[in-house]
């Protein structure tokens, strides 16, 4: 699940200004690891709609900062393999010929364009609110 976010450079840069170079990394690190965190309820909870033994649903990770331009946060599975299964719930499948549309389809695609559409305006406010 990959969600970009431009425009941002603007803000990092005035908050570089005003608080330094080691804050505003930490102010950086400290919105997308909530962002993280309030992205992987977002897709604990679309994931519930299949669950089953509870194990999918379980395994919802969101990473540590990933360096690089540009800074990034992951969400995913953790070790093992569940996101086989997820894909199946996602984008159905065809068991003896006939096609298979399970109750979960499109859950995890309405996840990514809700965040798609607020990603930035919810980066945005967090940034400001650490900077004061």
């Amino acid at each position: 699940m990959s969600v970009s976010v431009t425009g941002v450079d603007d803000i990092i840069k005035n908050i570089e200004a005003k608080l330094g170079t080691a804050r505003t990394t930490r102010v950086i690190n400290k919105a997308l690891k909530n962002y993280g965190n309030e992205l992987k309820k977002d897709v604990e909870e679309a994931v519930s709609s299949y669950i089953d033994t509870g194990e999918t649903h379980d395994t919802v990770i969101a990473s540590g900062i990933k360096q690089g331009p540009p800074k990034r946060v992951e969400v995913g599975w953790g070790a093992g393999p569940r996101w086989r299964l997820v894909h199946l719930n996602e984008f159905g499948y065809t068991r003896f010929g006939k096609y298979q549309s399970p109750r979960g389809m499109g859950k995890l695609q309405g996840v990514v364009d809700k965040t798609e559409g607020s990603a930035f305006e919810k980066m945005r406010s967090e940034l400001e609110e650490l900077a004061h």
